[in-house]
């Protein structure tokens, strides 16, 4: 479980980094909106808006994000200024949203509170004392007189 938690903190961490190091910004206009269903939780399928944009070497872009400022709230045919990964430009977020490292955190906390839990649950000397008071597989297979 922590490897999960770290593998999804380090993906997030070098997509900030990314747009952060070689990021190009570009003017772009919104395609569509769609805002999370009634049943979703907050942030758990949060609104995501299309948005269309020419990138510095004149390839056409069409892809969404849910990472966006929505102040003042944004809609369709709205202009947006998007920051993009030149080498991957659907890798791409509104400029104002800035570095989000709060995911990276949040996994990687994850990943520390996972290990320090294993670390602990499968420490040698918990496991010794286990088969030495009888807690063994073999311990509960007695047979009765």
């Amino acid at each position: 479980m922590a490897a999960v938690f770290a593998a999804l903190a380090i993906v997030l961490a070098y997509d900030s980094y990314v747009l952060a190091t070689r990021g190009q910004v570009a003017e772009g206009v919104v395609l569509a909106r769609t805002d999370a269903p009634y049943w979703a939780g907050k942030g758990s399928d949060g609104p995501r808006i299309t948005v269309r944009f020419t990138t510095k070497d004149g390839h056409q872009v069409e892809d969404w994000t849910g990472e966006f400022v929505d102040d003042p709230p944004v809609g369709r045919g709205d202009p947006i200024r998007v920051v993009y990964d030149r080498d991957y430009p659907s890798m791409f977020q509104d400029v104002r949203w800035g570095s989000d490292y709060l995911g990276t955190a949040f996994f990687g906390g994850g990943a520390v509170v996972s290990a320090a839990f294993g670390l602990w649950e499968f420490r040698p000397d918990r496991t010794a004392r286990h088969r030495s008071q009888g807690r063994s597989p073999r311990a509960h297979t007695r047979s009765h007189d």
